[in-house]
């Protein structure tokens, strides 16, 4: 004891803190060295996520029964153990540390620790707790010898009282000397006693575990709902005209430099534009009015004289605005929208009322807050749309909403108003109006399928009323040119924006192995949508385990599996991809009385899932991934959902006399063996196809499938998605991307694709020593990284999942073995790569050279998930 360590007040040692984020933690054990017997010099806390776990994974940890573990943060997987035969015994080769001062009776040097904690409620049954750190309660400090295999920098664990904390050996100690453990007080853990929310319907219709919603909530969704009709109308008023003024351009002033004007009574600078010089007028338009939201406005004529004066005040933040002028183009008429790229996002501007084609308007757009310094302001960059013969999105200036236009072969916003569905350019997207339920912790909703272009979606996210993500800042991670770059974005703007502070409460999952999905859907389901965006720590009771990430990772992928299990029967393998689940029509029929709190679950779980960057081991059909994006889905989805049953649609329209064929506006759906007929519309058994209503036909039968089918189901599990994550963020994804985000990169060995490859047409006589064949492999080993090699087998085969045993039990739509094929055909059959999900193949022209070979393909991959016509 009377031996003299060296001196350090910064050298800091983290305790078993469950967090993950880089920010002040106050379950951190701050360690020194001591100075002499009882040593007091002060120091910072600090989280050191970072550092190596060493010992934590060799010593079985133990646990008094009156107080739980701490959590680690570390990124090493936690060690599941059988709990020692006596959980009071000592644990051989962990250090415990000795009291040096607290507030606990004081302990000569020498003794056993013995502290009297704070109140710790004991955690032995499963469910969801809140955890909270009585901040009153006195900190404690332990004297400790460091063990002699420790190295400086290195970790290792010490018991200090009745807990099991980390410490990390300072830079200046070394094995056998003593520190000093600062332990910050016990936590305090306050059970979630309100128990599971109840599910409401809000059509009305009881069952699969949703009530009926009660009186009193209706009228308040009701007065919730006119409110915002209200607004909605208020904002889609036509808005005053933006007034602008006429400014001399003072002497001394050139291009590029600033000068002072006032306006309005309001003092102001002015850029001076390019090619303008002093004594020329310029024209300016002063900042629009304060608001907390970003300016609506439709494109001005600058032709227009100023009409009245502003008197306002500068919003205190303002976000960086950027004008715009553009030329009307030709065709054009009034009140009619049109579209340009702006800073690399397609904008949807409205041509005002007096102004013609060939007139210059202008608009604004916010690109960053000067503020902001960590965040990149896009370029200034303004053309006109490009895009031909697809579904686009793009920002309306008016509200400041993402909308879906289509663009016709001009690459002009296609204004043709279709009295009847087209099986080659209609498309429909998914609104989802969300409304309040019973329960506060349990919002519900409408689902509903709606033309393309009558949807949109907030192009920010707000957190209390606040917002938190700009548009501009979605626009900037939109252009971000790969899947990485903008997963890390999304991972980052979830973690350091709208993940709840560790300090304002954390959630601790207890869930017992043998009872694994019953548990968690108790827990998970008592929870409030705040509740699922804090820190959650999970613990399997009966074993000795700290969560570390580990049981994190395994809790996701075991309910994910429970779920997605076709035993379970709510979901089945997609009849045309045996890698890809579909939600089960009759889940009523496996869990009559609760099949919605699955879906539920399961959306929250994903959800969360995507938020703290775990992985869930379920693969979907393409259309489920669309609907969570708010994407197009258009009638060549419903191949990939049931191929056959498209072909037979798709040949009506072929056949000149569709009355011929005798069929009515019903389905039959195999229920569990039991045909049971669905009327597609009022008395569809009595209305037969004719060559009229054929397009009324395709299109109900479209709806049907993709949505109406599952639509409770689908509404549960895109409301409990979106409980969790907001969906402004997910516009920057397709829906490759967001299989790739949500399931994982797939691992894939180009030996054994090669290996369980077949070649059919031009290739099958030379088979891989084909030059157009070799040239595709080299350019899939050698030139594709791992996203574009997904978005190869995402775009043949349907999903970028790899069976376990490889690509020789890769299954077509028969469930049959259907290997990877590469099928060579002329370029007058096709210029472009062809897939055929259906059967894993792909339609690959005999190019003439690597090159060209190596640009279509990239084309056709690219353009599979935009929905445009490559042809």
């Amino acid at each position: 004891l009377s031996h003299r360590l060296p001196q350090s007040t910064h050298d800091q040692l983290t305790a078993l803190a469950p967090t993950t984020r880089n920010k002040t933690n106050p379950s951190v054990a701050v360690a020194r060295p001591c100075r002499n017997k009882m040593g007091s010099s002060s120091s910072t806390t600090r989280n050191n996520s970072n550092a190596s776990s060493y010992p934590a994974t060799r010593h079985r940890v133990a646990r008094s029964t009156n107080s739980a573990p701490s959590s680690s943060s570390s990124s090493t997987s936690a060690q599941r153990r059988r709990p020692p035969a006596s959980r009071s015994a000592p644990v051989s080769g962990v250090p415990r540390g000795r009291m040096v001062h607290g507030s606990s009776s004081a302990h000569g040097p020498g003794s056993s620790a013995s502290i009297a904690h704070p109140a710790a409620t004991t955690i032995s049954r499963p469910g969801a707790y809140s955890i909270s750190r009585d901040g009153a309660g006195p900190t404690q400090v332990f004297r400790v010898q460091i063990p002699m295999e420790v190295r400086p920098g290195q970790e290792f664990q010490v018991i200090a009282g009745s807990r099991t904390v980390r410490v990390q050996c300072p830079m200046e100690s070394r094995g056998g000397q003593y520190i000093q453990v600062t332990v910050p007080p016990d936590p305090v853990v306050r059970p979630n006693l309100l128990g599971m929310a109840v599910l409401t319907s809000a059509t009305g219709i009881e069952g699969g575990g949703a009530v009926r919603m009660r009186a009193e909530v209706v009228a308040a969704n009701e007065q919730q709902s006119q409110s915002r009709n209200q607004q909605s109308s208020s904002s889609s008023a036509p808005s005053s005209q933006p007034t602008t003024y006429m400014v001399t351009v003072p002497e001394g002033i050139s291009s590029g430099m600033q000068f002072a004007v006032e306006v309005a009574g309001e003092r102001m600078m002015v850029t001076c534009p390019a090619n303008v010089q002093a004594g020329m007028n310029l024209r300016i338009l002063p900042p629009t009015p304060s608001s907390s939201a970003p300016p609506r406005l439709n494109g001005t004529s600058l032709d227009r004289p100023p009409e009245q004066h502003l008197s306002r005040s500068a919003p205190p933040c303002p976000p960086m605005m950027q004008m715009f002028e553009v030329v009307v183009p030709p065709g054009v008429r009034p009140n009619q929208p049109f579209s340009l790229l702006a800073n690399g996002q397609r904008v949807l501007v409205t041509c005002p009322a007096d102004v013609k084609p060939s007139q210059k308007i202008r608009f604004q757009l916010p690109i960053g807050n000067p503020n902001d310094k960590n965040k990149d302001a896009p370029a200034a960059q303004l053309s006109y749309e490009s895009v031909k013969d697809g579904w686009a999105r793009t920002i309306r200036v008016t509200d400041m909403k993402f909308q879906w236009v289509r663009m016709n072969e001009n690459g002009a916003i296609d204004l043709a108003t279709q009295s009847h569905f087209d099986a080659k350019h209609s498309a429909f997207t998914r609104t989802l109006k969300y409304m309040e339920g019973n329960d506060p912790r349990m919002r519900t909703g409408v689902l509903e399928l709606v033309s393309a272009n009558e949807s949109s979606v907030d192009s920010s996210v707000e957190r209390g009323g606040r917002e938190v993500v700009s548009y501009a800042e979605i626009a900037a991670a939109h252009q971000r040119g790969t899947y990485e770059e903008k997963a890390a974005w999304f991972q980052h703007i979830c973690n350091e924006r709208l993940k709840i502070e560790w300090n304002e409460g954390h959630m601790r999952l207890n869930v017992r192995r043998e009872h694994l999905l019953h548990d968690s859907i108790e827990a998970v389901m008592s929870l409030s949508r705040d509740d699922l965006r804090k820190i959650w720590r999970f613990e399997f009771l009966g074993e000795v385990g700290i969560d570390a990430g580990g049981l994190a990772r395994e809790w996701y992928q075991l309910v994910t599996e429970a779920i997605f299990d076709a035993d379970m029967g709510l979901w089945l393998s997609n009849s045309t991809n045996q890698m890809a689940m579909r939600i089960n029509p009759s889940s009523e029929m496996a869990c009559p009385e609760d099949h919605l709190i699955y879906f539920r679950f399961l959306g929250r779980v994903m959800g969360k899932a995507l938020f703290d960057g775990h992985l869930v081991a379920g693969h979907m059909v393409r259309h489920l991934y669309k609907h969570i994006l708010g994407w197009p889905i258009t009638f060549e989805d419903l191949e990939l959902a049931d191929e056959e049953y498209y072909n037979s649609l798709k040949s009506l329209l072929d056949i000149k006399n569709v009355e011929d064929m005798c069929l009515d506006f019903t389905f039959t759906e195999d229920a569990l063996g039991t045909n049971k007929v669905v009327e597609l519309l009022e008395k569809g058994a009595d209305t037969n196809v004719t060559n009229e209503n054929l397009p009324e036909f395709l299109e109900l039968n479209l709806k049907y499938h993709l949505m109406e089918r599952v639509k409770p189901q689908l509404t549960e599990l895109l409301l409990g998605f979106f409980d969790v994550i907001p969906e402004a963020l997910l516009t920057i994804f397709d829906f490759q991307e967001l299989e790739l985000l949500m399931c994982g990169m797939p691992v894939i060995d180009i030996d054994d694709w090669m290996k369980h490859t077949v070649y059919q047409g031009y290739f099958e006589q030379h088979g891989e020593k084909s030059k157009t064949c070799k040239w595709f492999w080299q350019i899939v080993r050698d030139e594709f990284d791992q996203e574009t090699r997904a978005r190869l087998l995402q775009f043949v085969t349907g999903t970028s999942g790899v069976p376990s045993r490889g690509f020789s039990v890769l299954q077509g739509n028969d469930g049959n073995i259907r290997q990877f094929c590469i099928n060579g055909v002329t370029k007058e059959y096709s210029l472009y790569p062809k897939a055929h999900t259906c059967f894993n193949r792909i339609d690959l022209p005999v190019y003439s050279s690597k090159d060209e070979l190596r640009e279509k393909l990239k084309v056709a991959i690219a353009t599979s998930a935009t929905g445009f016509d490559i042809e």
